[in-house]
């Protein structure tokens, strides 16, 4: 053979020769011409076999060329052919190159053959696939046509492909570059197959699942290709490209490198990756933010694959956690991760690593507060991640919680909510304890670490005993050979003497001479370690070690041998000392050395115990750290955020688990969830209770349903009555689930019955509150079983237990007929008669009951007693009338007590004082003892006087009640049973009146009369009759009259005057309630004492009293609305009462009355403003809720802001500077739209004119900075700016003006700054301006002075003479005077204020001429023209 086959960069090269030995083309054919040629290539196929490649390549070819014009089937029989060439091809070359030498013939032919098939398939997938894509998106993007398979390619290319490809991967998996001479391939060969193959990747279908094979056979050409045809950086440089461009590459291209990476062993394909991404620029990285996705996503998978490669070359891409796009510091740092998994988590690490490992996660703990919410969100997932695998040092725990803890208040709820998870990983995966009560780990800390102290000191003893014998028995030898030494050289010291000072040198210390000396010793030169010590006695004499050894060698000497010099006795002591210690101090390491080598059995307890006290204070800070979270994570709870909730709902689950008793406090909190609209959140609630409290473990049944009402009962303890109401709600949705089976409820009938052993009176309490709240999904609990409830609710215990026959009333108020749904008439009702032995029980227990003083129960339990009464009973107002009449009997006997006890003390103290004189001195009889005893005169009257204020208190509560009860039995229950029976009457009517009849009836009637039945008025006018005359009875005769009840309100009255009298708090509480309910009911009876209310309400010393009375005013309002309205300035005085629990309520009824529009919205909803700033946070942020609400009512804010303004910036009545910028800031966040702010600037601008001090011009001029600005609203300033003009010398007032023109300028249109300019230059003109005139107006103030000086005296005779009525100097400006105070918008005419006095013409409005307004004043005495009551004046009389 003897031409070679080139692989063409286009396909005209093959048509053109340029080498000699080139393969061209001969002939492209037409399109008529290649069925038949491709039928000769399939024959010459059969017959010559791989050969006919080499000579029927041009068919081949042509089809290439013509593609467009051939036929689709001739193109599918040319690819089935090129494949089954392939195929044989493959097996025959395989067989070619097991032979050890080719000759060069055969070697060029199969050269031939592989690189023609090779172009042949690259070239035929291309023209396949951009077929393929062509027809796909014809069929996606094509209007109106269906999406079905294109029916000009009758092959699945999808399943093609990958036989194409399976093909070529089996060829170049062959050893084919020993075809090649040397055995290297062309680059354009390694070029074509890569590039067909990256070209197939980039088809988004490549990654769907069916086309795993495909993706399979293309990483193996490309792990072959990067091993064998060095395409190393040409891989790495293309997946870089190929990810910057196609997102869904990502994955596949992360699995490819991994494959290159394990399978095929070429680690540089990811450094060369790492090294380009680490080359990137980062303002690249922010301006491309898809690629730069694509890059750090691509990093983290590839990092899970191949960690090990990913932390050699981690390095070169570190440099992106300092620069500006998070998504790659998110890339980086999940990285980092990874690495820490699979990598760094090993327990025997080598030093290298652990130090990677520890900068790693110094790293991630820096970037926890990143500045990006992003990132921080996506780092505490990694350290989620780190902690559920356990992969985080033990040392580290602590650090990380903290700061873990502080991100529990991030801005973002994505950070939060990876903070909870985490938090609640540290629970779930703590190597502390599986219990974290901390309670119960400090006891256990305390009591071992008293332990390990009393164990510490016994073993050290022990030890050092041991230590000291060792010395001894080495020193006794030596001893005698030191003495022996020490007498010869006695006679020599004298000689030696002047040498001593050459032993030492100047650098040397004190330690290091002993050292020298202990040397000296063990070698046994004893006459060096004598000269030696004489030189350190010269040169350091003040050394403690020598004072405390001569002391010691002192007393020894005079103890063991008295004939022997005292020096020889004090260089023993310093010799003796010196080897102790150097002996001593090298025997304890030692012996630690052995004692860890020798491993002894008898482990040293010390140790343990000291082990075990570091573990008990791990846990202890562990414990406190979960506790100080808990707080932070029960504010969560009331997010805005769904995610915030879930999650601390998942949090104070798993905290309760683990026995983390803090977490009780979430637990409650969590059941006010059960009324959130969201029901994921509502469902999460249910499913935390049933999981923690209905999912006992082991046991029975019986032994389950115990354990779950032991749960249930726990939860009430404590509980307020905000809780309760939310349990009721739990009770409710379990019940409706199902999760309360029929065992549980038996179980509570019987702790109710306390039929159970060991079952306490609250266990009873908490079972009958418990089945009250079943009852309210299935009333028949409580239906079938109140014989039981009447005998143990009302029965013998219930004499002495109030709270129990309260819970009892309770539940038997579920009893009744179903709620009346809207349309449908009122059920039947459900009543008992009035002797069942329910009503007994109750009166009795009642009227005996009034004696138990210490009760304080009675009353919770007389108003549900009354509500049970009133709905179960056939006439409740005669069983209340015989209960009330008795109570008046027992207030009688009380009183009559007190008399005849009164009447007989002063008998005792007239014998007392007979008696007396005689037994005492009369020295005694001083004008102090007198003093001291005239308060027992008056003691022994205290206590019945007490008494009868008990019951009269019970009396009056009660009283007070049933006229509510009463008026609401007549308005609900009374009223509903007429229209229900006359609802009866007509429908039987109808049934016996026949048709013809009816149509005849309808024919005689009246035209009025027809048309009143056709719209049903007929039965609407007999309703508001019927409730005319209800609305009667309870205006004249439940309360007045000569009823029961009109008896006690002259009482009522009494009480509530006679504050000196009545000064019993309880008493007085119960009295104003009781007027409240009583005025309540008749109009009449409200009207003659409202009087007397507000004056309790504003003059009772007790906040209690105000605090109730105030809710009472509400409902009054509500029901009285046109009564009350004069009065409303004296509710709004309350919300300066100095009770925040006034405060409070005052702010809650208002909010109530104004958002449901029972009170108008006048000047004084300024009041309300100031609460925005109130120290209490709770009336703080009431109030602003309140606006939040108020801003959907249309234009409400807008309306009331110009009162508003005026009054707070009012400096008599208003607030402080500070609190007005943080009220008017919140309040202008609800001023958005354009029009308003508009209004507003040009009111405000007009209200500069009526300003009397510095610091109104401030306010103003700080409300106009809060505005956004339009185009039209810097025209307002500029035609308004007259108005303020001569204010701007003022620095804060122009800092204002400054702030307004820097926000207008950043938002303004280029048409506005023309105005913006114009603007901030005459305000910069009168800014200067005014600090110029401020010299001038100085000296004109003391011309004005002198002059005024010296008409002082003419005025004033002047004014003695003719004195104005009426008239002061300082009304000379009334008009602007009266626009500042104004709480209305009528200081504004066609939107500028009148400024000035209008005078007397005929233009002016008869009207307008003759109006004053009055100067509005906040005091609580004076807000009204209403006099209030005074309370001591029946005292007085």
């Amino acid at each position: 053979m003897s031409f070679e086959f080139i692989i063409p960069s286009q396909k005209d090269d093959l048509l053109n020769k340029t080498e000699i030995n080139q393969y061209v083309v001969d002939e492209v054919l037409s399109f008529r011409e290649i069925p038949s040629a491709l039928q000769s290539v399939k024959s010459s196929f059969r017959s010559n076999g791989t050969q006919c490649l080499l000579e029927k390549f041009d068919v081949f070819f042509s089809i290439l060329i013509l593609k467009k014009d051939v036929k689709p089937d001739l193109k599918e029989d040319a690819w089935q052919l090129i494949l089954k060439v392939g195929k044989s091809l493959a097996t025959e070359v395989a067989g070619v190159l097991e032979e050890t030498s080719l000759e060069p013939g055969s070697r060029l032919a199969h050269l031939n053959q592989v690189k023609m098939l090779c172009y042949l398939l690259c070239q035929y997938m291309e023209m396949f696939e951009d077929d393929s894509n062509e027809k796909s998106d014809v069929i996606t993007t094509g209007k109106g046509r269906k999406n079905k398979k294109s029916t000009d390619m009758a092959i699945d290319w999808e399943v093609e492909r990958e036989n194409g490809v399976k093909t070529l991967l089996h060829l170049v998996s062959l050893n084919i570059l020993r075809l090649w001479d040397p055995p290297i391939a062309e680059v354009e060969f390694v070029n074509m197959i890569t590039n067909l193959v990256y070209k197939l990747l980039e088809n988004p279908h490549i990654v769907y699942v069916k086309a795993k094979e495909t993706r399979t056979a293309i990483f193996n050409i490309v792990g072959v290709m990067v091993k064998r045809y060095n395409h190393a950086l040409s891989a790495s440089l293309k997946i870089l490209q190929q990810l910057q461009h196609f997102e869904h590459l990502v994955s596949p291209l992360a699995e490819m490198t991994s494959i290159i990476t394990t399978e095929y062993g070429n680690k540089s394909v990811v450094a060369e990756i790492m090294r380009e991404v680490g080359r990137k620029d980062p303002k690249d990285l922010v301006r491309d933010n898809t690629g730069t996705k694509s890059f750090a996503t691509f990093l983290v998978e590839l990092s899970e694959k191949v960690p090990g490669v990913m932390m050699s070359n981690i390095s070169v891409v570190l440099c992106h956690l300092e620069g500006e796009s998070y998504t790659m510091r998110n890339g980086v740092l999940g990285v980092m991760g990874e690495i820490l998994l699979k990598v760094l988590s090993k327990d025997s690490l080598e030093d290298k690593l652990k130090d990677t490992r520890d900068q790693f996660l110094e790293k991630l703990e820096e970037h926890i507060h990143d500045v990006n919410a992003f990132v921080r969100s996506r780092v505490l997932q990694i350290w989620l991640n780190l902690v559920n695998e356990k992969c985080l040092p033990l040392p580290r725990h602590e650090h990380l919680l903290s700061l873990c803890i502080g991100r529990l208040q991030d801005k973002s709820s994505q950070v939060r909510k990876q903070a909870i998870q985490l938090v609640t990983a540290f629970i779930k995966s703590n190597p502390f304890a599986a219990k974290l009560s901390l309670e119960d780990l400090k006891a256990n800390y305390e009591k071992e670490k008293e332990k390990l102290e009393s164990m510490a000191p016994e073993e050290q003893s022990v030890l050092e005993d041991s230590t000291l014998v060792k010395i001894e028995e080495e020193w006794k030898p030596l001893e005698k050979k030191l003495r022996k030494a020490l007498k010869k050289l006695e006679g020599e010291e004298e000689m030696e003497e002047d040498n001593n000072e050459e032993l030492i040198q100047d650098e040397e210390s004190a330690n290091s001479v002993m050292d020298r000396i202990y040397n000296l010793l063990t070698e046994e030169k004893f006459s060096d370690a004598k000269l030696l010590l004489a030189a350190f006695k010269d040169a350091f004499p003040d050394n403690s070690f020598l004072q405390d050894t001569t002391k010691e060698s002192q007393s020894e000497a005079d103890t063991e041998d008295s004939q022997r010099s005292t020096d020889a006795n004090i260089d023993l002591g310093h010799m003796k000392m010196i080897f102790f210690g150097h002996k001593k101090q090298s025997l304890v390491i030692t012996s630690g050395i052995e004692e860890e080598k020798e491993k002894d059995p008898i482990v040293n307890e010390v140790t343990k115990q000291q082990v075990l006290v570091q573990y008990l204070k791990d846990c202890c800070a562990f414990a406190t750290q979960i506790q100080a979270a808990v707080p932070v994570i029960c504010q969560l709870l009331g997010s805005k955020t769904n995610t915030d909730i879930l999650e601390a709902i998942d949090f104070f689950v798993t905290g309760f688990e683990f026995g983390v008793t803090l977490t009780m406090m979430g637990i409650r909190r969590m059941l006010h969830l059960i009324w959130s609209r969201e029901s994921s959140v509502k469902e999460a609630v249910v499913s935390a209770y049933k999981r923690l409290y209905l999912n006992p473990q082991g046991g029975n049944q019986r032994a389950k349903a115990f354990s779950i009402v032991k749960n249930l009962s726990a939860l009430l303890s404590g509980a307020s009555l905000g809780d309760l109401t939310s349990l009721e709600g739990l009770v409710v949705e379990l019940m409706k689930s199902g999760e309360i089976e029929q065992s549980v409820i038996q179980m509570l009938w019987e702790r109710f019955a306390m039929k159970v052993p060991n079952t306490t009176v609250e266990d009873s309490r908490a079972a009958v509150t418990l089945l009250y709240m079943i009852a309210g999904a299935d009333m028949g609990v409580v239906k079938s079983n109140i014989d039981v409830l009447v005998k143990e609710g009302l029965g013998e215990r219930a004499e002495n237990d109030f709270i129990l026959a309260r819970d009892t009333c309770l539940a038997l108020l579920k009893l009744g007929p179903p709620k009346k749904v809207q349309g449908q008439l009122q059920a039947e009702p459900f009543r008992f008669p009035q002797n069942h032995q329910m009503f007994d029980r109750l009166q009795t227990l009642l009227i005996n009951g009034v004696q138990q003083f210490e009760n304080s129960y009675w009353i919770p339990f007389g108003e549900q007693a009354i509500n049970v009464i009133y709905k179960l009973a056939e006439h409740p107002d005669i069983i209340c009338g015989d209960i009330i009449k008795a109570l008046a009997k027992e207030v009688i006997k009380a009183e009559q007590l007190n008399q005849t006890l009164s009447q007989e003390t002063p008998m005792e103290e007239e014998k007392q004082e007979e008696t007396e004189p005689k037994e005492t001195d009369p020295q005694d009889a001083s004008p102090s003892n007198s003093q001291d005893a005239s308060p027992s005169n008056s003691q022994p009257s205290s206590q019945p006087s007490s008494s009868a204020t008990v019951i009269l208190t019970r009396l009056i509560a009660f009283a007070g009640h049933v006229a509510f009860r009463q008026m609401v039995h007549l308005d609900t229950y009374v009223f509903g049973e007429l229209k229900r029976r006359r609802a009866i009457q007509e429908q039987k009517k109808d049934m016996k009146t026949p048709k013809a009849d009816r149509r005849g009836s309808k024919v005689d009637k009246s035209t009025a009369e027809a048309i009143e039945d056709e719209l049903g008025l007929a039965g609407a006018a007999e309703e508001d009759a019927d409730a005319e005359y209800i609305r009667k009875v309870c205006d004249v005769e439940i309360v007045t009259g000569d009823s029961l009840l009109g008896s006690i309100g002259p009482l009522l009255v009494t009480v509530c005057t006679n504050q000196n009298r009545y000064s019993d708090p309880h008493l007085r509480s119960a009295a104003t309630l009781a007027l409240a309910k009583f005025m309540l009911v008749s109009s009449e009876f409200c009207e003659s004492n409202l009087q007397l209310l507000f004056t309790v309400l504003e003059k009772s010393p007790y906040p209690t009293i105000r605090a109730n009375t105030i809710i009472a005013l509400g409902d009054l309002t509500v029901r009285f609305p046109n009564l009350i309205e004069p009065w409303t300035p004296h509710m709004y005085a309350r919300l300066r009462d100095e009770s925040q629990t006034v405060r409070k309520n005052t702010l809650q009824v208002l909010t109530h009355l104004i958002l449901n529009d029972m009170v108008k919205v006048k000047g004084q909803i300024s009041e309300v403003a100031t609460c925005v700033v109130d120290h209490n946070e709770r009336i703080s942020s009431l109030a602003k809720l309140f606006f939040h609400e108020l801003s959907h009512k249309g234009n409400a804010i807008y309306n009331i802001m110009p009162d508003v303004i005026s009054r707070l910036s009012d400096p008599d009545v208003g607030v402080d500077e500070e609190n007005f910028r943080i009220i008017m800031k919140y309040l202008f966040s609800f001023i958005q739209k354009d029009r308003q702010c508009e209004s507003l600037v040009e009111k405000l601008c007009h209200r500069f004119r009526a300003t009397k001090t510095d610091r109104q011009w401030r306010d103003l001029s700080f409300c106009l900075s809060m505005m956004s600005y339009s185009e039209k609203s810097i025209r307002k300033l500029q035609e308004n700016f007259a108005c303020f003009g001569d204010k701007l010398a003022d620095e804060d007032v122009y800092s204002c003006f400054c702030t307004i023109i820097s926000k207008s300028r950043s938002f303004a249109k280029p048409t506005a700054k023309t105005l913006i300019d114009e603007l901030e230059q005459r305000l910069q003109q009168c800014h200067t301006k005014g600090l110029e005139d401020g010299e001038i107006a100085v000296k004109a103030s003391q011309v004005s002075s002198q002059v005024a000086a010296q008409t002082k005296g003419k005025s004033r005779t002047k004014s003695a003479k003719t004195p104005a009525k009426g008239r002061t100097p300082a009304r000379g400006k009334r008009g602007g005077q009266r626009r500042l105070d104004s709480s209305s918008e009528e200081d504004f005419v066609d939107g500028v204020e009148n400024t000035t006095p209008a005078p007397r013409s005929k233009r002016q409005p008869k009207g307008r001429q003759a109006r004053q307004k009055p100067k509005v004043s906040f005091d609580s005495d004076s807000d009204s023209e209403i006099e209030l009551f005074d309370l001591d004046k029946s005292s007085q009389d």
